[in-house]
């Protein structure tokens, strides 16, 4: 074996030993790096919980603003209006039974 021989073997080693360390750099930050692939499904499973909260809040929203539409001067119910009233006050009648709930 001679010394260009043993260059040039040593060369081929380098250059394989450079491609397999730059393979498993990019392959590692591609798993688990900052915009890797563990990353996006922690990301998606954090938008499909936000996507269920906004669902339930907008339900929400929703009762919310039919209560308030009832409290309206036009649409005024005026058992709404009473019951609310005495909810907020603590009132109630000496005739009346009182029945707790939540």
């Amino acid at each position: 074996m001679g010394l260009f021989e043993l260059r040039q073997r040593s060369r081929t080693a380098l250059a394989t030993l450079l491609g397999a360390s730059a393979i498993a750099y990019f392959g590692y930050h591609a798993v688990q790096g900052d915009r890797g692939i563990e990353e996006w499904f922690r990301l998606t499973g954090q938008l499909e919980a936000l996507e269920k909260r906004q669902v339930l809040n907008a339900t929400r929203i929703a009762t919310l603003e039919r209560r308030v539409g009832l409290l309206r001067e036009e649409t005024l119910d005026r058992d709404l209006l009473d019951e609310r009233a005495r909810a907020v006050l603590g009132l109630a009648r000496p005739d009346e039974v009182i029945i707790l709930g939540r």
